[in-house]
């Protein structure tokens, strides 16, 4: 059986790069879990709360740099970890879930982040790309078949 391997990988042409971006699978986000599973690497992750109707609504995607996935996802999931109480409702008491793509190049995590940025909050993103490119592309791949971009 094939394993896709969570990763981020880039083809340049000219002014445009083109990412593909494969996810880890979604998983149940408990510091337990994370702890077992998550690669204590740079990358970007995605955090999920799950509702009422068992619908996933995307909370945050961001990058992990420094202290990497595994510190970065504890603590976005741990009410402890923030004093903003907005931020605290959203995550406290609540099921979430997780997916995770590691990459060593912060540039090329900058730009996946702003493209993922422009796609889900496009009148509100707040972050910026690496610059090194005019055009960025970016295919999507996950093996539990959860895509947001066309």
């Amino acid at each position: 059986m094939f394993e896709m391997k969570p990763s981020l990988t880039a083809s340049v042409t000219g002014d445009t790069i083109s990412y593909t971006l494969v996810w880890s699978p979604l998983k149940k986000a408990d510091k337990y879990e994370i702890n077992a599973s998550v690669p204590s690497v740079s990358g970007l992750f995605e955090l999920y709360r799950m509702d009422e109707q068992k619908k996933l609504n995307l909370l945050t995607v961001t990058h992990a740099w420094y202290g990497g996935l595994r510190s970065q996802l504890r603590a976005a999931v741990d009410p402890d970890a923030t004093t903003d109480p907005l931020r605290r409702s959203q995550i406290e008491n609540q099921e979430l879930w997780f997916r995770y793509c590691p990459s060593d190049s912060f540039a090329s995590i900058l730009d996946a982040v702003w493209f993922l940025h422009c796609a889900y909050f496009p009148k509100d993103v707040r972050v910026e790309h690496s610059g090194r490119y005019k055009t960025i592309r970016m295919a999507e791949k996950a093996p539990d078949k959860v895509h947001w971009l066309d």
